[in-house]
């Protein structure tokens, strides 16, 4: 007997025709984007990720990863993690004049990319960010919820995050995230916006490797450390990705200037 589980089932069709329109429906710009960021490596420039709360988790997702790209430069920053001080990061993404600072840190040029991520697509911290990229030449691709967007109250600046890029794409989400509802009550249960923008990234970077590949471009792709070992060339494969990307990215060199993790407990 088949064990009835009607809140997973529920979640994942949900997820599943997210995913399903974004894709049909957003197919041109998704393509425009994965050829932007292949012709930004081709050139050894870097791609940016920025977002606040929640959005900020595909900053983790970006770095270092296991199959993702060395040319991912996330913008982290302690104060905006949920887990340092919850409500002073609620309190500093709303706040004017904090987006500049930080953007300067890692000396973004003129034809490099940056990804601003945030649900809402109105919050004060994640929209300056996407103006002041702009102002520096940076090509912009802005992820939010575009349905979400045009309802949520605006910041001081009076523009949705949709309203800037150079590419806008709609994570495909409902007003307030939470994507299932609940028997007899008015509230819903499970968010789709991490899942889907991670879905988004992933499908990009995808993309884009199979386009440089097409351009004579080795896609600048890490290998796990521990699956190094295994796959001839893959310890090479990752210095080389190193030494090319390394110096743009602050938070990159250490880990991979080192052996491969040993755990074998010898």
């Amino acid at each position: 007997m088949t064990t009835a589980t009607p809140g997973i089932d529920n979640y994942l069709n949900g997820i599943q025709q997210i995913q399903t329109k974004i894709v049909e429906t957003q197919r041109e710009e998704l393509a425009a984007v994965s050829q932007a960021m292949a012709d930004t490596i081709q050139r050894g420039e870097r791609i940016f990720l920025f977002g606040t709360g929640h959005s900020g988790l595909v900053l983790e997702e970006a770095f270092t990863r296991a199959g993702g790209i060395a040319a991912a430069v996330p913008m982290f920053s302690s104060v905006l993690m949920l887990h340092e001080n919850t409500d002073y990061a609620m309190r500093l993404e709303r706040t004017s004049g904090m987006a500049q600072p930080l953007l300067m840190q890692y000396k973004p040029q003129a034809g490099e990319m940056l990804f601003v991520i945030s649900n809402s697509g109105v919050n004060q911290m994640p929209v300056e960010m996407a103006l002041e990229a702009k102002k520096l030449g940076l090509t912009v691709v802005t992820i939010c919820a575009h349905t979400y967007a045009a309802m949520a109250p605006l910041s001081t600046i009076g523009k949705r995050l949709y309203e800037l890029g150079d590419f806008n794409l709609d994570n495909g989400g409902i007003p307030g995230d939470a994507l299932v509802s609940l028997p007899d009550r008015p509230w819903r249960v499970a968010p789709s916006s991490s899942v889907v923008v991670i879905f988004l990234w992933n499908s990009l970077i995808t993309e884009a490797s199979y386009r440089l590949i097409e351009m004579g471009e080795e896609p600048p792709v890490l290998i796990s450390g521990n699956y190094i070992k295994t796959v001839e060339g893959a310890s090479e494969h990752n210095r080389t990705m190193i030494a090319r990307w390394g110096a743009g990215n602050p938070h990159l060199p250490l880990l991979y200037q080192q052996p491969p993790l040993d755990n074998s407990g010898a």
